[in-house]
């Protein structure tokens, strides 16, 4: 038999979560410091991943390479989730609103990157910038 969700429950332990992860504790100090459980604490942050993957489907590559873009459009999605795998050299590749591609090597320094695009877009640029 399926128990009810507890949504508020599920809200207190998603905010905790969060704050312990701005906060740059440990968990044992953060729970500690909250008077709560480290035990629940992992159980939950383990639990509610897990309900957020059943949840979102992973995105998935037609055989044309396009991912999904109707599906996305129809929900009304803005944005499609990223992986970004930092995990070689591999350059990163931006693609401007007006078509230009940059590519930069991770570790890349962003001041430099925005000063490219502002250069290649100056109407985008802000002029508090530089």
């Amino acid at each position: 038999m399926m128990k009810n969700r507890d949504v508020s429950k599920e809200r207190y332990w998603r905010k905790a979560i969060r704050r312990q992860g701005k906060s740059g504790e440990t968990v044992a100090h953060f729970c500690g410091r909250e008077g709560m459980s480290a035990h629940q604490f992992y159980w939950w942050k383990r639990t509610l991943r897990a309900r957020d993957r059943q949840s979102t489907p992973e995105p998935q590559i037609a055989a044309d390479g396009d991912e999904l873009a109707k599906q996305d459009e129809q929900a009304g999605n803005s944005f499609v989730p990223v992986r970004l795998p930092f995990l070689t050299d591999a350059p990163i590749e931006v693609v401007h609103p007006v078509g230009y591609v940059v590519r930069v090597l991770a570790g890349f320094d962003p001041r430099s990157l925005r000063r490219i695009l502002a250069t290649l877009d100056p109407s985008s640029s802000d002029p508090g910038e530089n």
